[in-house]
């Protein structure tokens, strides 16, 4: 254990994508932000904010500082290193982007646009080499998730990246081919017999270590967790209120929350759920999908289409804000998440810290999240899922099981653990590093 404070230069900008961008506001987004906020709170880390990654956006950095200064994070054991000659020109361009972007954010075209017209400033700041001099002076260098930073190499600077999944490698026919690139420009950036690599589960790391061959000792697992926030919500007529307006206060349904993509196999689910209430016309269950559009998720409106009967009976609410899904969460009768692969599947852990009765996937690192507090099904079985939603909506026991279940486990996940376990790799790295 080492008993000097440590400084950590941590990169900060993808949390100026997700400040301006809502469909940047995903898993990953979520577990950076809850991942800063755990590690504010260890005594014995000073941590130094920067925008420093290998793919350069002085957009992304100043907006990571408009972000940390709206949502007031204290940063009494950090300092900020985002500084540029830029921010003070570009302030006022960004929180236009973002408002422009807030509101039209289901115009995917007009989106595009808008994020675009960050791409000259982008490609200004690949010329430059910000905060390469300062990092000196720092223990460890800490990328939540863009490439490393290539001239660190020339430091004697430990390096660690974090590591949310291989889907990409594993299922590159679940990915669009943009993330497939980003993806491959992460783990070239990798040097597997220098870095240190934090996974988010026990499958992601062997996933990774069987891909890469990277030395197990030099991987380290830091579990996830749902955020605080996330909590039973008793019936009142404030949550009656937010459940109105989504149109959701007058009948049972069944949740997911994902982005409209491949990977999370929402075809399946939407198939499963209408085979489902054709054979049982009396339940007047309604499917909720909660997340932004992805790409190639065309079958998904298919499905509903095919029986137009029935269409109304699947809603599709977009993104949702935080402030109103916990709310959502409790309210379901179930929450379904039939992913076919996951780095780890913070949803499902939400909905169980809701008291929600989950079914998921048992793929990739599923169980290892849920545990017996769920009902696991093969995302390829129809039958399975199926008779998984009937047995829920049939029995009241089993779902006040499922639920206790649910709230038991998500106490064993936590931030705080999740911090402590980042703080280990930091003091490995160094003590590794003073004695080489």
């Amino acid at each position: 254990m080492l008993s000097a404070e440590i400084d950590v230069a941590f990169d900060c900008s993808l949390l100026g994508m997700g400040y301006v961008n809502p469909k940047a506001r995903t898993g990953i987004f979520r577990a950076v932000q809850q991942t800063l906020l755990s590690l504010l709170e260890q005594s014995v880390l000073r941590l130094h904010l920067t925008g420093l990654n290998n793919e350069p956006s002085l957009w992304n950095q100043a907006s990571a500082k408009l972000y940390l200064q709206e949502q007031q994070v204290d940063l009494d054991r950090a300092e900020l290193a985002l500084d540029s000659a830029w921010d003070s020109y570009l302030k006022y361009p960004i929180l236009a982007q973002k408002a422009l972007l807030e509101k039209f954010r289901l115009f995917e075209v007009f989106r595009k646009a808008v994020v675009a017209v960050q791409l000259p400033v982008d490609r200004a700041a690949s010329f430059s080499d910000r905060h390469l001099s300062n990092l000196e002076g720092y223990q460890v260098y800490h990328s939540p998730y863009f490439p490393l930073p290539a001239k660190l190499k020339e430091s004697k600077i430990p390096r660690i990246l974090t590591m949310y999944d291989l889907t990409p490698i594993l299922y590159p026919n679940l990915c669009s081919k943009r993330t497939l690139q980003q993806f491959c420009r992460i783990l070239e950036s990798i040097d597997i017999d220098r870095d240190w690599i934090v996974c988010i589960s026990e499958a992601t790391k062997q996933d990774f270590c069987d891909y890469t061959g990277m030395n197990p000792s030099r991987v380290f697992t830091a579990p996830l967790a749902a955020s605080g926030r996330f909590r039973p919500i008793s019936a009142s007529e404030e949550t009656h209120k937010t459940l109105r307006y989504y149109g959701l206060a007058d009948s049972p349904y069944l949740l997911s929350l994902a982005t409209l993509e491949p990977r999370k196999n929402l075809e399946f689910l939407v198939r499963c759920f209408l085979n489902l209430i054709q054979e049982n016309p009396s339940t007047d269950l309604k499917l909720v999908l909660v997340g932004v559009s992805g790409w190639k998720n065309e079958g998904i409106f298919r499905e509903v289409q095919t029986c137009s009967d029935l269409a109304d009976r699947v809603i599709f609410t977009g993104f949702l804000p935080d402030r109103d899904l916990s709310t959502i969460y409790s309210g379901a009768l179930a929450f379904a998440y039939p992913s076919l692969y996951e780095g780890f599947g913070l949803p499902p852990l939400e909905a169980m810290q809701c008291g929600t009765p989950v079914i998921t996937s048992n793929k990739s690192s599923l169980p290892e999240v849920v545990g017996d507090a769920g009902i696991m099904v093969n995302p390829a079985d129809e039958d399975a899922m199926c008779q998984a939603i009937l047995d829920l909506v049939s029995s009241s026991t089993l779902r006040r099981s499922l639920s206790q279940k649910g709230l038991a486990r998500a106490k064993q996940f936590s931030w705080t653990r999740c911090a402590r376990e980042t703080v280990k790799v930091y003091e490995t790295a160094i003590s590794s590093q003073d004695r080489s």
